[in-house]
């Protein structure tokens, strides 16, 4: 590798970009520049901070905070000065921060601000290694404990030793094997388990995306995905400090498409569901407006989709077609790129299936997904679509470095230097997933085609079968309905039942929106969804996908929901996929009522 750990790759970097920006923030209403010395001072001094309290090498320091400029800071400081940042997300109830807090030992804790301050003395009591709490945010009226700093205070300290050869010899003793982080899963059956990732783990990474990904230092990108997550972390931040980028952080999720006009990004890390909900905008914006915009909409459309093998082939396109794709580019696709800031190269997708349909959609619009696949345990990339030879509806190509081979079940395996170490104090959940010669159990189901592409049927734990014994993967059937525009969520129920049924939420805006105008009276979502000629608008939706399916696979009844599944009510993951057995207990009796 040509690094030996992250502190070592940014310092290095460091030298070479200097003054440049490295990260960009939203304050008062105006972007400010961080330049990458700003950002290695303010490390140094968190990371002779902790030195200072008693951090020693190895040791776990838990991070419990929204994406801001200060997180990559208090994460490099851990890392440079030996220890092992344990990342806890925002949105963690104060049982679960407990949880992992005390699993991992830490005995230093950063928060962000009040908020997540408050979860942690609700806990204060059950947590008895962790010594000291650092808050990021100033501190004013309320007075905090004694075992409360801030962030400020721990760096005004460090800095007034000026000593930092310390640090720079906890980093240059760190090893390409010891671990820079342990990353704890949702838990959602059952304790969360942490995974333990090392340096060589997140190196490789970096490099090898980058076998199928263009990144360099000219680059902007859009940051907004939880950092806690590995997802981000590795392909949003860490790989681009590897190839000397510049990280703008969104403001939040409801203001992506603002300031990607205000950033102008190159790329942005996302998962599925935001591309949907960005379809979804746009198909709404042309399906309510005048009927000529509609018509010549769906004819560039038509258009980018027949210029779709010429362009994944490299071949030129025929002249008529080309003039055409050039009439479309300027009257519509051009408006769609405006939008997105005007520069974007490429979209990265990861997280969950991307569907074929919403792929080649953006595709003919002349905006590229790059579709990725991997998990926590992986670092996370295992495969990647090459950019420019995409195949929509697949994973992509392994990475270099990366052997995939399918198992006699179907299940994916994986083996190289992305595999976690193993799961933090848990010996044999380790041996059960990663086999004696180095393959890891991905848990979920696909094969590879003859062009090498990795195609993803489903998740194993969440395969139907059914009463009769049929094999059904949920995810692709959800998301072509998904597809709709007046579908925004599906969950797919048939395990050991006679038949499928499905929970879906509409897409409310839509649905209100043909309310309306055809004159239906309702008091509110649930009166709305309850409507007849609402199921009906619905239910053709579920028969329009259920004519391509075969007769097993096919929903027989739907409850049409009044809620959306969201992060805050537990039924969605922090990178916005639906949990499954938590949507199956709280919808029970919902579900129960579709069998009678």
């Amino acid at each position: 590798m040509k690094y030996k750990n992250i502190p070592e790759m940014f310092f290095s970097q460091v030298k070479k970009y200097g003054d440049r920006a490295v990260q960009r923030y939203k304050k008062d209403g105006s972007w400010v520049d961080i330049s990458w010395n700003q950002m290695k001072e303010s490390a140094e001094l968190i990371g002779l901070g902790l030195i200072d309290l008693g951090l020693k090498q190895k040791d776990s320091v838990c991070m419990l905070s929204e994406n801001r400029p200060e997180w990559a800071h208090v994460d490099l400081g851990i890392i440079s000065a030996g220890g092992v940042n344990v990342p806890i997300y925002a949105t963690n109830t104060p049982q679960q921060v407990q949880y992992i807090v005390n699993d991992a030992e830490a005995q230093y804790l950063f928060v962000s601000n009040r908020l997540q301050l408050d979860k942690v003395l609700k806990i204060r009591g059950n947590v008895p290694k962790l010594k000291k709490v650092i808050i990021l945010d100033h501190i004013d009226a309320n007075p905090a404990p004694d075992f409360v700093t801030t962030l400020d205070g721990l760096k005004k300290k460090a800095g007034a030793s000026k000593d930092k050869s310390v640090l720079d010899r906890r980093y240059q003793a760190t090893q390409p094997d010891d671990l820079i982080t342990i990353i704890y899963t949702s838990g959602t059956t059952g304790d969360p388990k942490g995974a333990m990732l090392t340096h060589r783990n997140i190196l490789s990474n970096c490099e090898d995306i980058a076998s199928y990904v263009p990144i360099d230092d000219t680059f902007v990108v859009l940051s907004f995905l939880p950092l806690s997550h590995v997802f981000e972390r590795t392909a949003g931040y860490y790989t681009m400090l590897f190839y000397g980028a510049t990280i703008a952080y969104a403001e939040s999720i409801d203001r992506i498409v603002d300031n990607m006009a205000e950033i102008r990004p190159y790329a942005m890390v996302s998962v599925p569901r935001v591309y949907e909900k960005m379809y979804a905008r746009i198909v709404e914006g042309v399906e309510t407006g005048p009927s000529t915009k509609k018509k010549i909409f769906y004819w560039a459309l038509d258009t980018g989709k027949q210029t779709i093998p010429y362009k994944l082939a490299g071949k030129p396109l025929p002249a008529v077609l080309s003039i055409k794709y050039a009439i479309a580019k300027k009257l519509v696709f051009s408006k769609i790129r405006a939008i997105l800031g005007g520069r974007l190269l490429f979209f990265v997708s990861g997280g969950a299936p991307l569907s074929k349909e919403l792929g080649e959609f953006f595709y003919a619009a002349d905006v590229t997904i790059i579709e990725g696949y991997g998990l926590t345990e992986t670092s996370p990339v295992l495969t990647v679509n090459p950019y420019g030879k995409m195949k929509f509806g697949t994973a992509g190509k392994p990475i270099p470095n990366c052997e995939i081979k399918i198992a006699p079940d179907g299940e994916i395996l994986a083996r190289g230097p992305m595999i976690m170490k193993g799961y933090f104090k848990k010996p044999e959940a380790t041996a059960e997933a990663i086999e004696k010669d180095g393959y890891f159990h991905t848990g979920d189901i696909g094969f590879l085609d003859n062009e090498g592409y990795l195609h993803i049927t489903d998740r194993k734990k969440d395969l139907i079968v059914t009463a009769g014994g049929k094999n059904i993967a949920p995810q692709p059937i959800e998301n072509a309905l998904k597809m709709n525009r007046y579908i925004e969520q599906v969950a797919m129920v048939g395990d050991k039942k006679p038949y499928c049924v499905a929970l879906v939420v509409p897409k409310f805006d839509a649905v209100e929106s043909y309310a309306k105008q055809n004159n239906i009276i309702y008091k509110d979502r649930k009166e709305l969804v309850e409507n007849p000629a609402i199921m009906a608008l619905i239910q053709s939706a579920i028969d329009g996908v259920n004519a391509t399916l075969a007769k097993y696979e096919t929903i027989k009844k739907i409850k049409v929901l009044a809620n959306e599944f969201t992060q805050e009510t537990g039924e969605l993951t922090p990178t916005l996929k639906v949990k499954r057995r938590v949507i199956m207990e709280k919808y029970k009796d919902a579900i129960e009522a579709l069998y009678v």
